[in-house]
């Protein structure tokens, strides 16, 4: 299956989105590394936290009552079955009744559109969200009756864009004492306490049905800690076993899912209910068996109930045993200090998607982090049997010779971008990597200007290289911070332009004169665009420039050395050249 097409699949999952939509939604992304936007504020993420509490109990055809969920970065789009599953969300609106209290949420604003109804929660407008009808539904129509019904009762409406935020609240009495907060209070919505693991789910709300056809969920929250802590209740059909492994596989999923962590003791299972755990009991996971009263869906409409795909996507540790793997370190180095993440991002995703399990390893430095250990989390869906992942290690702080070696039983390829190399350039190599690759542009000179005084006057002119020539001025100017003739360097991964497919002769020939020199081009990878830096062969790409990296990329390598795990030859050049 083509990348393009499993992302889809993926997508439609976890949303229940159109195919076309679901297609031109994920086209409109920088790249694949999410393929669900995460809300970008906590404003958003407070309103889809309401919107989720409120729907909770909703019942239809679709989880919740809700056919479809389109998650963008600053806005999220629900589809409802009909009108009867707005009711529950008309009752998170503001009003002031006759006593003067208020009721709902108070920063929180309705209005009636073309489309249907959007809601717009914060003092900036930060959290929005719209709510659609089925066809023949008139959403609007049902907000003024809800208005209607409102104001029959002598109360005021506070939804409406005119009202302001943060109305002055009634002047205290003379007889009361005024109340001054503690600074130890609670907040007074809980809704604002990380509300970002409702959010992740809501936006994933079709993710339960393609666990498990003809299953029903439910949604509830209680306090806990200021703030909320929620419980999944599912209902599944009788012949289904309660517990599955695949369920915690799909919420602890990084790229396309939650990211979820479930809890070390949170696991209980009987005859009767299955109860998992995760995000240290913020989120408790309860599997019954009944009969399921959800209704019929229309002839036609049924979509296909498949375990999503993604969360069979195998962890590189599980055969770490069997296979005995010895994975491989490459150094990616930029002569100028750069960071090359681009670079080692488009070869992991390339060798991920020939089967191989690769990581980006970023080495750097901070007495901020929680822990010294380094961690890797999944990068991309790859739809194959090969995987990518992305971690950070401390090279101060932390023991990266110990990191390298757990990196190296469970991946194939480790690549590794470590920092400070501008500062101290010969910090900057690692004698713990198998290989060293300079990574830096071509830009291969093909003439000189010489600029003399003759007479008097300045006299300028061009003299022709020869691949020779252009070969020593290039490695004289392109990489005059880097050791090659004393330290031992693999070679050089270059960056050509969008358009280029190859070398020319004069390169080709320039190429010749590099090997001569101990820098032989190893493979060319192309300059990403600007909006997509991060884009790789498992992103959108077209299929010319995918083919082109990816048989770069089984250049690269083809001419990398075996998998040594020996720094001594290394650090023994680096000595020399130290003391020299």
């Amino acid at each position: 299956m083509q990348i393009e097409q499993y992302i889809v699949d993926v997508r439609r999952q976890l949303t229940g989105e159109s195919l076309a939509g679901a297609r031109r939604r994920l086209g409109e992304l920088r790249d694949w590394s999410e393929p669900l936007p995460a809300a970008k504020g906590s404003d958003q993420a407070r309103l889809e936290s309401h919107l989720l509490q409120a729907l909770g109990e909703g019942r239809g055809r679709h989880p919740l009552g809700v056919s479809e969920v389109v998650p963008s970065s600053d806005q999220l789009m629900l589809r409802l079955e009909s009108a009867e599953s707005l009711t529950s969300l008309l009752l998170l609106l503001p009003y002031r009744d006759g006593r003067r209290s208020r009721h709902g949420v108070l920063d929180l604003r309705a209005s009636a559109g073309r489309r249907g109804i959007e809601l717009v929660l914060g003092g900036t407008g930060a959290g929005r969200a719209l709510l659609l009808g089925p066809k023949g539904c008139d959403l609007a129509a049902a907000l003024d009756a809800h208005r209607s019904a409102m104001e029959g009762r002598r109360h005021v409406p506070l939804w409406t864009e005119d009202t302001p935020h943060d109305p002055m609240p009634r002047p205290p009495r003379r007889n009361r004492p005024v109340q001054t907060m503690s600074k130890t209070a609670k907040p007074v919505d809980p809704h604002r306490v990380q509300p970002y693991l409702v959010s992740s789910l809501l936006r994933r709300l079709h993710l339960w049905e393609s666990l498990a056809a003809a299953s029903t969920v439910t949604f509830t929250s209680q306090p806990q800690s200021s703030g909320l802590a929620w419980t999944v209740h599912r209902c599944l059909p009788q012949h289904r076993p309660l517990h599955d492994d695949i369920l915690a596989a799909a919420l602890a999923e990084s790229v396309a899912g939650p990211g979820l962590t479930a809890d070390t003791e949170g696991h209980r299972c009987d005859e009767q209910q299955c109860v998992q755990t995760f995000a240290s009991g913020r989120l408790t996971v309860r599997t019954v068996r009944g009969n399921s009263n959800r209704p019929a869906r229309r002839p036609g409409r049924a979509r296909a109930h498949v375990l999503s795909a993604f969360v069979r996507e195998r962890q590189p540790s599980a055969s770490t045993v069997s296979e005995g793997r010895a994975g491989h370190v490459l150094q990616l180095i930029d002569p100028w200090g750069d960071d090359r993440l681009d670079a080692a991002e488009q070869l992991a995703a390339a060798w991920a998607q020939q089967g191989l399990h690769t990581l980006v390893l970023r080495v750097d430095s901070s007495r901020n982090r929680h822990s010294n250990t380094a961690s890797w989390q999944r990068a991309r869906l790859t739809g194959g049997p090969g995987s990518m992942f992305k971690g950070k290690a401390d090279f101060v702080y932390g023991d990266l010779e110990a990191d390298l070696a757990r990196a190296r039983a469970e991946f194939d390829h480790i690549i590794m971008i470590k920092r400070q190399w501008a500062d101290l350039p010969l910090l900057g190599f690692s004698p713990l990597a198998d290989d060293h690759l300079i990574v830096t542009d071509r830009h291969f000179p093909r003439a000189t200007k010489i600029t003399t005084v003759h007479a008097g006057e300045l006299q300028r002119r061009t003299v022709t290289l020869t691949p020779a020539e252009s070969a020593i001025a290039w490695l004289h100017s392109r990489l005059a911070r880097v050791p090659f003739a004393d330290v031992p360097m693999t070679g050089l991964l270059l960056r050509c332009v969008h358009e280029e497919n190859g070398p020319d002769v004069f390169a080709a020939r320039v190429d010749a004169e590099l090997a001569r020199h101990g820098m032989p081009v190893l493979g060319r990878l192309p300059q990403p665009p600007r909006r997509s830096p991060n884009r790789t062969v498992l992103d959108h790409i077209p299929d010319e420039q995918r083919a082109f990296v990816i048989h770069q990329s089984a250049q690269v390598r083809q001419g990398l050395s075996p998998a040594r795990a020996n720094a001594t030859v290394f650090r023994t050049a680096l000595r020399e050249y130290a003391e020299f």
